[in-house]
């Protein structure tokens, strides 16, 4: 009699695995595939990343037939030329809050996302050249850095200065909004998986979709799991799905390890609320 095979995975099981890794050894096109799996259970990740490959060989192709040095000043011209104008990679500027250009897969399917989602394609093609690219989390718009130089995808690529990221925070932010130098430093690969499902979660609840910015929640305790933030969102959502019982867990656990956090009062409130409600079922 054959041995049954083990229980297969769940998307979120094969999403923190590969999140919880030494942060050098994640594999961020495919992590960033995986949040998308859970929308999309049949998708193929390794297509996907094949898809990647192929970009990055094309532009390969091309650096080879020219002799181009494997300086970043000549590979980012090349590698702009060809995802921006042949490949027509674009930043979703109608759609922006679409959820479609948060996930991956999409993003490499119909060639338009946002500066993070972009970012990430971005990064990854020049892993495969050999160019070593980082996430800059500043606000408001993700952008990427190879040593000094400041790159944002969402705008084909376009190289920035201090004084443009600064102009750009003023456009989000408003006028007067002033560049720290916080905002322009490298971010780890689980801080960008964190930072595209807290987009994901901000579009759910924006369109009133609990229910998945509930699994988005989830998942980024998976990773993040001492994130008081992430566990009060729980709370707050868990009761806005009328999941009396997990909000009053969650809010309450969250009251335990913030007693005077800023959020406390209104914690506080909630609690009253939900316990009012739960008096009433028994």
């Amino acid at each position: 009699m054959k041995a049954s095979k083990g229980k297969r995975k769940s998307a979120d099981e094969l999403f923190a695995a590969e999140a919880l890794r030494p942060d050098p050894e994640i594999d961020l096109g495919r992590a960033a595939l995986l949040i998308a799996k859970k929308e999309y259970p049949g998708l193929d990740v390794d297509y996907y990343l094949r898809r990647l490959d192929e970009i990055a060989s094309s532009i390969e192709d091309r650096l080879l037939t020219a002799q181009i040095s494997r300086d970043s000043l000549k590979i980012i011209p090349i590698i702009n030329e060809h995802l921006f104008d042949e490949l027509s990679f674009r930043g979703s500027v109608e759609n922006y809050y679409d959820p479609k250009n948060s996930f991956l897969n999409e993003v490499l399917d119909r060639r338009i996302g946002i500066p993070i989602t972009l970012s990430v394609i971005y990064i990854e093609v020049a892993r495969r050249l050999g160019l070593k690219m980082e996430g800059v989390g500043m606000p408001g718009h993700f952008l990427v850095r190879c040593q000094d130089i400041i790159l944002d995808p969402f705008n084909k690529g376009r190289r920035l200065n201090e004084t443009d990221c600064e102009q750009m925070l003023s456009g989000i932010y408003g006028e007067g909004t002033r560049l720290q130098p916080s905002f322009l430093r490298s971010v780890s690969k689980r801080e960008i998986l964190t930072r595209m499902l807290g987009n994901l979660k901000s579009i759910y609840i924006s369109g009133g979709d609990n229910a998945r910015a509930l699994s988005i929640v989830n998942r980024t305790l998976l990773i993040n799991p001492e994130s008081l933030t992430e566990l009060r969102d729980r709370g707050l959502i868990n009761f806005a799905l009328d999941r009396l019982t997990s909000a009053l867990n969650d809010l309450e656990h969250y009251l335990e390890r913030a007693p005077e956090g800023p959020e406390a009062e209104g914690v506080r409130q909630y609690l009253v609320r939900i316990k009012s409600r739960l008096a009433t079922l028994n």
